[in-house]
């Protein structure tokens, strides 16, 4: 396939599941020139079959096959190694996207010769769907000095203390020019928040960022999704993924300036720290939970990040939250987080 507009990237691991709707979503999409990477990182189920069949109905779909399973971030490398397309960008198995999705993101970016197009999205969850539109009117231009002022910063957190996040740093919202990208490629060793890292490093190399401000991606929550089972990895994916921006920030001479979001979003993922203990598919029993949280919540660098927390004007259940976390209570906010499960 020759003048490839854009190659979409799809991991997948034992996804047969929502495989099938993914891609007719991908195919059945209104922009011409593209293709679709599918990357079988090591599936053990019907995956491959079905991988085999699209790619001899389509000749837009190729498929790579990874013998053992590395992970997501392994997965849409070599997705990002194989690509041919003018821009990038990534689809998850389990999700699927509007037929204008990518002929939309791709015309704006080319229309306002920009690194980077995103778009809003759905959030589809078993009781319904819900429009996660973005902070900027649609068609507005960012340039370099703006994705750094008003882009990443609300991507790392609010300014204050909330639970809520003005922009998700999700990867399959995003179109990214494949030259600007460059060497660029996603951490294999991060596991969790391998998002936001990959799209602020892509930030921070972009000449401008358009907004579309349309929700055309849809993301599926469901039971298997990695935000609502537990992780052996989310601590130390956090803590090395806050390492890796830091040092990014570093080098843009930025650190200074998202010093205090960056306090933010670290107080927000020590909670989560907790929290995943409790999730579902924990290993531990109760009493085990409320030991690793007394450990966690124990640390030199965990008590700084609540020592000077105000509680005052947050809403009640972070307040409480935070309160329990700045006072060490390991056990209340252990079994406050089991009863949310």
């Amino acid at each position: 396939m020759s003048d490839v507009k854009v190659s979409i990237i799809v991991p997948v691991y034992n996804g047969a599941r929502f495989l099938k709707e993914c891609l007719d979503s991908l195919l059945g999409q209104t922009l011409e020139a593209f293709e679709v990477i599918v990357v079988d990182d090591g599936s053990a189920d019907s995956t491959p079959t079905l991988l085999t069949d699209y790619a001899r109905r389509d000749a837009r779909v190729r498929v790579l096959t990874q013998a053992q399973n590395g992970g997501v971030s392994r997965a849409r490398n070599a997705g990002i190694d194989a690509a041919r397309g003018e821009y990038v960008g990534f689809c998850d198995a389990d999700d699927w996207i509007e037929p204008p999705m990518y002929d939309i993101l791709y015309a704006e970016a080319k229309r306002r010769n920009a690194d980077m197009s995103f778009c809003g999205v759905y959030k589809n969850l078993e009781r319904g769907a819900s429009k996660v539109d973005l902070p900027f009117p649609d068609g507005t231009l960012l340039d370099a000095q703006a994705i750094r002022e008003q882009l990443i910063p609300e991507m790392l957190a609010t300014k204050t203390d909330s639970e809520q996040l003005p922009i998700s740093g999700y990867t399959p919202r995003n179109l990214f020019r494949r030259e600007m990208l460059g060497a660029l490629r996603f951490e294999p060793d991060i596991h969790y928040a391998e998002d936001l890292l990959f799209i602020v490093q892509a930030l921070l190399e972009a000449n401008a960022a358009v907004v579309v401000n349309r929700p055309l991606y849809h993301y599926r929550f469901h039971d298997g999704s990695v935000t609502k089972r537990f992780s052996a990895h989310v601590p130390a994916s956090h803590e090395a993924c806050d390492a890796r921006l830091e040092a990014a920030f570093e080098r843009a001479g930025l650190l200074q300036a998202y010093a205090p979001r960056m306090r933010v979003k670290r107080r927000k993922t020590a909670a989560q720290a907790v929290e995943n203990l409790c999730l579902p598919g924990t290993p531990y029993a109760f009493p085990e939970r409320v030991r690793r949280a007394r450990a966690y919540m124990n640390r030199e660098d965990v008590r700084a990040l609540f020592a000077d927390v105000r509680l005052k004007g947050l809403p009640p259940k972070l307040r409480t939250k935070y309160a329990l976390m700045r006072g060490r209570h390991a056990l209340a906010l252990t079994l406050l987080y089991s009863l949310m499960r």
